[in-house]
């Protein structure tokens, strides 16, 4: 079994999660609007330099 390339970023993905993290959202609520593995979320947080919101 192949794995998937994953999918890319949009602008528009990318201004979601930081106007999410500014309203202080966790990871796991940013994820499931977005779509995404918590982590995927998790990890351009950090490469964009947001904090998110811990349990």
């Amino acid at each position: 079994m192949k794995a998937s390339k994953p999918k890319e970023w949009s602008d528009l993905e990318r201004r979601k999660l930081s106007a999410m993290s500014r309203r202080r959202y966790g990871a796991a609520e940013i994820a499931a609007a977005l779509r995404r593995h918590v982590g995927s979320v998790k990890r351009m947080a950090r490469e964009m330099g947001l904090l998110l919101k811990r349990r």
